[in-house]
């Protein structure tokens, strides 16, 4: 099989060529790490935006292109880039920039991904975040199992969960997003709010979140849909649409959640800030308040982010998953719309700072640079054919 593949330069790409492999990490591209048919012009261009090579599958290429891909193609010189941006972007870079419009910063200021460095390699971190990701989705689906037949949810249980997760992102920004975004798993509200959890921490990182704010956010990461566990199974497993009944019953999975977080004690409140708004959008079309703009939490935004990203790219029983690419896509039409984003432009992001609804500078934080790195959160995502989703 390994024959098959062959590098190319991205100049030379075409449409129906299949893209094996990139000459980066795909987690720094919005491709993330799956291989791709090439369907139109613009996944060309994204692919000359970001890389100078690519492995090619030729025998998963269309047949027309297979004589080309297996001639000789023109090498591309070692250790020159063609590409005019010198520095590499992240995913959640991709995204803050998408959202506000801005320009991905140019180096002169901590740019939004800056704040931590990896401690250690991709390689030697997915031998760990193997065994968390496992235990971790384990010790989920039993917490809420436990909640579906009447128990109090299990918040220390959750807690070590949390922690392990963030001690993970925060020595490899890339290992246990890869397990995120490859698991296949039956039990789709266990892996999705797995999921959820594992991309509000890369996200966070991202932001500049300190330890503690990244422990809240990976909690609330985790029981944003604990309150699914109340609905009946039949309505979660439902493939056709659902009534305007139906979907009012789905609607209340907030206010259950908030009623199970809160038989637990010692909560903190930006968990279930976290859990209360992360439906809320940006232009008011949210629920359950229907609240708009500045009036969500921070923490609600990046779960509503988390959320639709992790649902967008997985499996339901509603809808298939979408391609990473794809995912980046809707994200960039709902720009200024139900999603806005800025750049921190902070050194280092408190959890003091950005628990409610009232921004404050940092110390750290450069003159005139607002503070809350979102001005919203995601919207909901399309289902079997109707406007809005679950």
């Amino acid at each position: 099989m390994a024959t098959s593949l062959r590098k190319i330069d991205v100049e030379l790409l075409q449409i129906g060529m299949y893209v094996s492999e990139l000459d980066r990490p795909w987690l720094e591209t919005p491709f993330l790490f799956q291989g791709f048919y090439i369907r139109t012009d613009s996944e060309i261009e994204e692919l000359r935006r970001f890389c100078d090579t690519v492995e090619i599958d030729i025998e998963q290429s269309d047949a027309s292109l297979q004589a080309t891909l297996a001639a000789k193609t023109t090498p591309t010189k070692k250790g020159i880039s063609t590409r005019s941006s010198g520095k590499r972007i992240s995913l959640w870079q991709r995204i803050l920039a998408l959202f506000g419009g801005k320009r991905i910063n140019d180096g002169r200021q901590t740019a939004a991904g800056e704040y931590y460095q990896d401690t250690v390699s991709t390689s030697d971190e997915l031998v760990v975040a193997k065994s968390i990701h496992t235990d971790s989705l384990d010790q989920l689906m039993t917490v809420l199992t436990s909640i579906r037949h009447g128990a109090s949810v299990a918040m220390p249980d959750l807690q070590v969960v949390t922690e392990s997760m963030v001690d993970s992102v925060l020595r490899n920004n890339t290992a246990l997003a890869l397990l995120a975004r490859m698991q296949e798993k039956d039990e789709y509200m266990s892996s999705h709010s797995l999921s959820s959890s594992i991309w509000a921490l890369v996200f966070g990182r991202h932001l500049g979140l300190d330890r503690e704010a990244l422990e809240v956010v990976g909690l609330g990461g985790l029981l944003l849909d604990v309150g699914k566990t109340r609905l009946p199974e039949e309505l979660l497993n439902k493939t056709g649409k659902l009534t305007d009944v139906e979907w009012s019953h789905m609607r209340n999975h907030v206010e259950f959640g908030l009623d199970i977080i809160r038989e637990a004690d010692d909560v903190d409140p930006r968990v279930i800030e976290m859990v209360a708004t992360h439906h809320e959008r940006f232009d008011g079309s949210g629920y359950p308040k229907g609240w708009s703009g500045n009036q969500i939490p921070v923490f609600g935004r990046i779960g509503g982010i988390a959320d639709s990203y992790s649902a967008m790219t997985s499996k339901r029983p509603y809808a298939p998953a979408m391609s990473s690419f794809d995912a980046m896509r809707e994200f960039k039409s709902l720009s200024d719309k139900h999603f806005r984003a800025i750049y921190p432009g902070c050194r280092h992001i408190s959890s003091r700072h950005i628990g409610g609804v009232e921004y404050r500078r940092s110390s750290h934080c450069t003159q005139g640079a607002p503070i809350n790195a979102l001005e919203a959160g995601s919207r909901r995502y399309p289902q079997r054919g109707e406007k809005s989703g679950r």
